[in-house]
């Protein structure tokens, strides 16, 4: 029973560790890992020359070994442009280490040499992973964890990247213990180098114990781990743009099919490759026996018996195949009975005592360890026998040191609970901080939306010039009121993490166009020239966040005019390499000195204390600008000189979109049908008089019908009643809330057979949460006050087109 405890708590790790490292690998990719190598060789210190060596080891574990070389070149240039002996070393070993895996066998002696004689315990660490890993190709297990326990001691615990030495370390030491069967010490030592020693500051792309643990899986027979875990590495191996992760990927495919007794789908896993196996030919020793197998047992017997003399060749070369196993199952298929049970029965008596070999070498190593410990305890009891006083004051000292463990101990306790307040606190804090921001935006929009609503409705009434002077004022008052509340939801929503890109194929012409004829006619009032300047080469579809990369220009293309009197605003899109495009804004305004330039990135902060007094804004747009694009894998930069302009730039990831969204950018923002002359009848459901009556007063001169109830519970009786085109739906009312009620009107529906009538949330809730919430009770869009007409009219357009698919997405108001 216990052990059939541990072998599942052993399981559940391994499956929490595959977890983690997709989550990890899937975060970035090996574009940014050499992006993340480029600015390490611009650094003059050992930090930049271990990152480089990260870099380098990190693709050449993906059998990249022309790319290797290139980095490995960076690094020994580096490392003789420092003069740091250390990594001159390391490039050297990563030089043997190509050597090695390309095929010259000899070179390994000379990094087990290293291991012992290096001049430093990093060159040592390192050194020791090659020639184990050297050592455990060979079947010698025993020896090369033998090899990384020794290198292991000699790492110091206090030393700059000790971690590093120990990560490489744990990820051989999981290797040798995959090998020898043993899953939970397998597992974890590959947690302790994808989490414990790995530095979360480094890229890393790399999912190699993916395989290894599928590897470690179907050895032991359990195929749903197996499958589980080759479905990861197939998810990230068909996102990465290295062709020997594509191949290692197949050959991890065909060995987990080949598990599954499935040969046809190892036959599918392997068949890109072609018959001679083409770029995946490195890999025939295992692939050929998976291959010729799985012709055999699906009666392709002349096929399984090409591949067995491939295998032959490879053997008489002195490539350890699996000729004999592979030879039984053709002559099984070739009915040849009676000489295929001898040969397989041979074949499995060499395996069994290949395998005890193996184990008993690392048990030996084990024990080993044991008896020498043993030994170093029995000196010690012997020196304490002959020397009483000696032991007495061992005793006095242990006595000593377990009451100071005691105290310790309470003080840690002690210690923990403290910070366990702390952050119960600070978690408290931050809830009430998001609350108090959401009940006020809340209490905000209220009001500001009777301002903005009637100020946009009396526009469209004939008045005179004073008069509309007044109103436009009080219009755009109430509209930049409405900005700075956005920006500080966006702010904290930021500071707490609740901000996430969401990438979906857009036109990226069609955006950059559309910010441009957003702020010309501002330009133009103040005669400046506002320039966009769009690379042809980016036409077409993208894959990114349209919405939040509209944000990011609109805010710079707005502070550039700002602060720009005369000359002209540039805005411009290039493409820059790597699925990546650059963005520029360019000003000839004002400008802003060094001391200036580094506070502009802070929360309300701005160049000068006197920009707010003489331009305006809150010194929030380019916070939340660096924000967003950190969060889309970009870095907001800028230079400036007084009196002559400014240039703000980012460089942000954006591929082209495998499948271009089927509608194109004029879908995307459908023409609305023109509904202020339709005749529908509106139901509308709102607690306060003020929001009634704004609505009433915008669907006036139109030929619509409204109806309107105070609460969510009136609003369902109401709708029961039938006769309704739409709702118009507030979310916070007293008896029943919009949320409780657009499930209930969902509810009738369904119950009754009845059309689905479209359900707006008309509501001050503005917060993402509040969007999805809406979209779970069953809403088809959510409008945030305070509302134009224009846009009231535009998203009951919109909820009303034929065919349209329901989804609760926030619409824009102004």
């Amino acid at each position: 029973m216990a052990q059939s405890a541990a072998a599942a708590e052993g399981a559940a790790d391994a499956l929490a560790l595959a977890r983690f490292v997709e989550r990890r690998a899937a975060s970035t990719d090996f574009a940014a890992l050499e992006r993340f190598g480029l600015a390490a060789a611009e650094r003059r210190n050992r930090e930049g020359l271990n990152r480089l060596y990260h870099v380098t080891w990190t693709i050449l574990n993906q059998g990249e070994f022309e790319r290797a070389a290139v980095w490995n070149r960076r690094l020994a240039e580096a490392a003789r442009r420092q003069n740091d002996a250390r990594y001159i070393d390391i490039a050297a070993l990563n030089d043997l280490t190509v050597r090695y895996d390309q095929g010259e066998i000899g070179v390994a002696a000379e990094m087990e040499r290293t291991a012992r004689e290096g001049r430093d315990w990093f060159v040592r660490a390192h050194a020791a992973r090659l020639a184990a890993l050297a050592l455990m190709d060979e079947g010698h297990v025993g020896a090369g964890l033998e090899l990384l326990t020794r290198a292991q001691a000699d790492i110091p615990e206090d030393e700059p990247f000790a971690a590093t030495a120990q990560a490489g370390i744990w990820e051989v030491a999981g290797m040798g213990l995959k090998d020898l069967n043993d899953v939970e010490g397998a597992t974890a030592a590959f947690r302790k180098f994808e989490i414990e020693y790995s530095n979360p500051a480094y890229p890393r792309p790399d999912f190699d114990s993916l395989y290894n643990l599928t590897m470690m899986a179907v050895k032991v027979g359990d195929q749903a781990r197996a499958a589980e875990y080759y479905a990861a590495h197939h998810r990230l191996a068909a996102r990465s743009d290295l062709p020997t992760l594509a191949i290692y990927d197949a050959n991890l495919c065909a060995t987990v099919a080949d598990a599954r007794r499935a040969p046809r789908s190892v036959l599918a896993c392997v068949a890109p490759y072609g018959e001679s196996l083409g770029s995946a030919a490195f890999l025939a020793r295992d692939l050929l026996p998976l291959r010729a197998i799985a012709r055999a047992q699906t009666g392709q017997t002349a096929a399984a018996r090409r591949d067995l003399e491939a295998l032959r060749r490879l053997e008489a070369d002195g490539v350890g195949t699996e000729v004999d196993h592979v030879e039984a199952e053709v002559l099984f298929a070739e009915g040849r009975t009676a000489e295929a049970f001898r040969l397989l029965r041979a074949h499995m008596q060499e395996s069994e005592i290949a395998s005890a070999r193996s184990f008993s070498a690392g048990i030996h190593q084990v024990t080993g360890d044991m008896q020498q410990q043993l030994a170093e305890r029995r000196s010690q009891l012997e020196t304490a026998r002959a020397n009483t006083n000696l032991q007495w004051a061992v005793i006095a000292i242990g006595i000593i040191f377990l009451l100071c463990a005691v105290a310790t101990v309470v003080w840690l306790s002690r210690q923990a609970d403290q910070l366990r307040g702390a952050r119960r606190r600070a978690e408290e804090a931050n809830r009430t901080k998001s609350e108090f921001l959401a009940n006020m935006s809340h209490e905000i929009r209220t009001p500001l939306n009777g301002v903005v609503s009637m100020a946009d409705a009396l526009t469209r009434r004939p008045l005179g010039q004073p008069e509309r002077e007044m109103v436009e004022l009080i219009r755009s008052s109430g509209v930049t009121l409405e900005r700075l509340l956005s920006d500080i939801l966006d702010s904290a929503r930021m500071e707490s993490g609740q901000v996430a890109i969401e990438p979906a194929p857009f036109d990226l012409e069609q955006a950059v166009s559309d910010i441009g004829a957003l702020w010309r006619v501002k330009a133009e009032d103040k005669g400046v020239a506002l320039e966009v300047a769009f690379d042809p080469d980016l036409t077409g579809q993208f894959e990114g966040d349209a919405v939040r990369l509209r944000q990011i220009l609109t805010n710079l293309v707005n502070n550039a005019l700002k602060f720009t009197s005369h000359g002209h605003v540039r805005l411009s899109v290039a493409a820059a390499g790597d699925d990546r495009v650059a963005f520029r804004v360019s000003d000839t305004g004002v400008g802003f000195d060094r001391e200036q330039r580094s506070r502009i990135f802070r929360r309300f902060q701005q160049a000068d204390g006197s920009i707010t007094r003489r331009y305006g804004g809150t010194g929030l747009g380019l916070a939340i600008s660096t924000s967003l694009v950190e969060l889309m894998g970009g870095a907001l930069d800028c230079e400036s000189t007084p009196g002559e302009g400014s240039t703000f730039w980012f460089e942000i990831p954006l591929p082209r979109a495998e499948q271009p969204a089927a509608q194109t950018a004029a879908a995307a923002q459908p023409a609305t049908r023109d509904v202020e002359g339709a005749a529908l009848r509106i139901l509308l459901a709102d607690d306060h008089p003020a929001n009634r009556k704004v609505v009433e007063i915008m669907v006036g001169g139109t030929g619509m019908e409204l109806v309107t109830v105070e609460n969510g519970q009136e609003a369902v009786e109401a709708f029961v009643g039938g006769g309704f085109d739409l709702v118009l739906m507030d979310m916070q009312m007293p008896v029943m809330d919009g949320l409780s009620a657009t499930a209930a009107i969902r509810a009738h529906e369904a119950d009754h057979g009845l059309r689905r009538t479209p359900v707006l949330m008309l509501t001050a809730n503005a917060m993402s949460e509040h969007v999805e919430a809406g979209r779970a009770a069953g809403a088809d869009g959510h409008l945030t006050k305070p509302v134009t007409m224009a846009g009231l009219f535009d998203a009951i357009g919109t909820a009303l087109e034929p065919g349209r698919e329901p989804q609760a997405e926030a619409l824009e108001t102004a």
